[in-house]
């Protein structure tokens, strides 16, 4: 076995259980597939729905944009249609299509910024 097969079996050894995928430049991103910024990320957009602005998006987001294959990435991240769509903060297609992050509304029948009822009666 040659020197740069044991380093690739030593890289992939250091990395545990991570997950990747391909970014458009060829190199891999690499995340942890238990780290909570994405749901935190969430949670803070939840908590800002009324903002027109959203809290900066955490660096696997920006990744996504970046990815070869964003649909590939966006599931492999478990964000596949159909199941969790509905809690990821941006428009999917804009972000599959063009790289691009379009904040969405994550409460159903208001618009992004639209204020909500207050129901504490």
């Amino acid at each position: 076995m040659g020197a740069r097969d044991k380093l690739r079996r030593l890289e992939k050894a250091t990395r545990g259980h991570l997950k990747s995928f391909e970014l458009s430049d060829g190199s891999r991103y690499y995340y942890d597939p238990m780290d909570a910024e994405l749901f935190l990320h969430i949670c803070e957009c939840l908590h800002h729905h009324d903002e027109p602005e959203r809290p900066e998006p955490p660096e696997i987001v920006k990744a996504l944009t970046r990815a070869k294959d964003r649909r590939a990435a966006l599931a492999e991240m478990g964000h596949d249609e159909g199941t969790s769509f509905g809690t990821f903060p941006y428009e999917v297609e804009p972000l599959i299509e063009r790289g691009e992050l379009v904040p969405r509304s994550l409460v159903v029948g208001y618009e992004l910024g639209e204020p909500l009822p207050d129901l504490s009666e």
